[in-house]
């Protein structure tokens, strides 16, 4: 990569990498795509609360004729246009809470090197904010109190039919309405070295009653299509499924098939796009049936705010039998690793280890073949795997819940 000047994440995790008259997107596994070409001098990135990614391009002032500089907006789908023209060599980027845009802008004035700082509403009206030279910005957050929270919950694992189908639940705490993106994910995973990815998932939502409440095939075709986008999180391929919606404080059920049976892997997200509301989500759990090598059950968690939040990760198995689950997994096995792939934590049997803090949160499995691990974990993404005893295979649950 040609001296790399701007950096920026966007809300899924993957890093945006202005270099040599390209943006590169790389996603949190490392996965390297070209994301914008053709620009002159790309400098500075900043997204903002919609995910649109922009771009300081800095031009060619001392070229004749000169070479303007710009700020480029690209949609999270790449769609490219001018936000901001007509400037000298913009060099530094920040957007604030209100989507206001500051640009550093750096230009010549009577053989003198001068600057300014440019504000620009997302309606696109320019002020001149300060005068000054400066290469780069960044506005501070404001101080937060209180824990981190769930924000991201993730499982990858092998779909099939009837009972082997993937079951996501969500609980959803506090007061008030939580507006949350639901996605499935099948035929980007091909893109990650998943060989048998399944190739055209559909998505359900049901409520407690068992009622469905939406649906998805291909997310191109939701009535909502433009929120998807503008969310920043639209799947990347147009067979993938998503539903954005807002929910009360309650229980949901989202299921994850093939169309005509289709089966293979696939992974059901669950994103949090109001961290700052009354409700909260507190329970996140997925059932599916756990095999061997690739094809284990893999869960993801973010932890984003201030702190440090505590968690309990359980893996059942045994005790699926009573809700009428005759191939249940007989002996899980539970893993908790950080974002770095390092193991934090294991368990088999729950008893074995943390029983009396466990048993204190009232969330201790039923079955002592079962597992769960309680952590602290800080604000980043972990995660949770689970596997058979001795490469056994069955449905199990993999749970979530935050403790603080």
């Amino acid at each position: 990569m040609f001296e790399p000047q701007g950096l920026a994440f966007d809300r899924a995790g993957n890093l945006f990498v202005a270099a040599g008259g390209t943006v590169s997107k790389f996603t949190p596994t490392g996965v390297h795509t070209a994301f914008a070409s053709g620009l002159t001098t790309p400098f500075a990135l900043a997204f903002d609360s919609g995910g649109n990614l922009f771009v300081a391009d800095g031009g060619y002032s001392w070229d004749y004729p000169p070479v303007d500089g710009a700020v480029y907006k690209f949609t999270p789908t790449g769609l490219r246009s001018i936000f901001a023209s007509g400037l000298t060599y913009p060099n530094g980027l920040a957007i604030d809470s209100a989507d206001n845009l500051f640009v550093a802008d750096v230009h010549w004035e009577q053989q003198t090197l001068a600057g300014s700082i440019l504000k620009i509403t997302p309606s696109g009206v320019r002020t001149t904010f300060a005068s000054r030279i400066v290469a780069a910005m960044a506005f501070q957050p404001p101080p937060t109190s209180g824990s981190g929270q769930l924000q991201n919950i993730s499982t990858r694992a092998f779909v099939q039919t009837g009972d082997n189908v993937m079951i996501g639940g969500v609980i959803i705490t506090g007061s008030g309405e939580k507006k949350v993106i639901l996605r499935s994910i099948g035929p980007s995973l091909g893109n990650y070295g998943i060989t048998n990815p399944l190739q055209n998932p559909t998505l359900e939502l049901h409520d407690h009653t068992g009622a469905v409440i939406a649906s998805n095939d291909n997310w191109m075709d939701a009535p909502n299509k433009q929120e998807i986008i503008d969310s920043g999180l639209a799947p990347s391929n147009d067979l993938e499924s998503a539903i954005l919606t807002s929910l009360n404080p309650g229980t949901y059920t989202a299921i994850v098939r093939g169309v005509n049976n289709g089966t293979g892997i696939a992974l059901v997200e669950g994103y949090d796009l109001d961290p700052s509301a009354g409700s909260k989500l507190g329970n996140i759990s997925t059932r599916t049936l756990v095999q061997t090598g690739d094809n284990v059950m893999i869960g993801g968690l973010i932890i984003t705010g201030a702190g440090q939040k505590e968690v309990i990760v359980r893996a059942m198995g045994p005790s699926l039998t009573q809700d009428g689950i005759t191939n249940a997994l007989a002996d899980p096995t539970l893993e908790l690793h950080d974002p770095n792939g390092t193991l934090l934590a294991s368990n088999d049997n729950w008893k074995d280890t943390q029983q009396t803090e466990i048993q204190a949160t009232g969330l201790a499995p039923t079955n002592d073949a079962e597992c769960a691990i309680m952590q602290t974990l800080a604000p980043g993404n972990y995660t949770a795997i689970v596997r058979g005893k001795n490469n056994t295979i069955g449905v199990a649950l993999v749970e979530v819940y935050g403790l603080n």
